[in-house]
């Protein structure tokens, strides 16, 4: 009938819907670690001013010691990649932390925390003292960080929006 049909060709298309498949499947992100391990970008300070060398613009917030519940993330911002936190009291910076939201676990990754001298902080448990440094923070958990000498009350909690509590520790 003059009708002739050919796979000569084929493969290109095949592959692509493959390749279309595994970014779909993962994400929209192509790696080759096989998983999410929720450290696919690691945002490292040295110092508070390195917050804009590490995490865009756009995702750091100033946070100034008092505040209760400030939205730091919103609705329509994805809640997975880094972002960064100048912390402030009265106005002048006491430190930064770059963290990751790992919605799986329900926990905030802290990757880089940092005080205004440039010396590196770290997270304490208020809920089981005497537990040593604390490499991520449970969703809304209060934890204790010590800046300059004074020591904050500090937590992240996370649904549609991601918020921060930040202020003075009273024991």
């Amino acid at each position: 009938m003059g009708v002739e049909v050919s796979s000569i060709g084929a493969g290109l298309p095949l592959i692509v819907v493959g390749l279309a498949a595994i970014a779909i499947w993962s994400g929209g992100v192509i790696r080759g670690d096989g998983g999410d391990s929720g450290d696919q970008t690691i945002a490292v300070l040295r110092c508070p001013d390195d917050l804009t060398k590490t995490v865009p613009a756009q995702r750091v917030a100033t946070v100034e010691s008092g505040v209760n519940a400030q939205v730091i993330a919103g609705p329509t911002v994805p809640k997975t990649e880094p972002f960064g936190l100048r912390l402030t009291d009265g106005r002048e910076t006491v430190g930064a932390m770059t963290v990751r939201f790992l919605p799986a676990s329900g926990m905030f990754k802290v990757q880089s925390f940092v005080d205004a001298n440039c010396h590196v902080g770290q997270v304490q448990s208020l809920a089981v003292p005497g537990q040593g440094p604390l490499p991520e923070i449970p969703n809304w958990a209060d934890v204790r960080i010590v800046l300059l000498g004074r020591s904050y009350r500090f937590n992240l909690g996370a649904g549609d929006q991601i918020r921060v509590n930040f202020g003075p520790f009273v024991p």
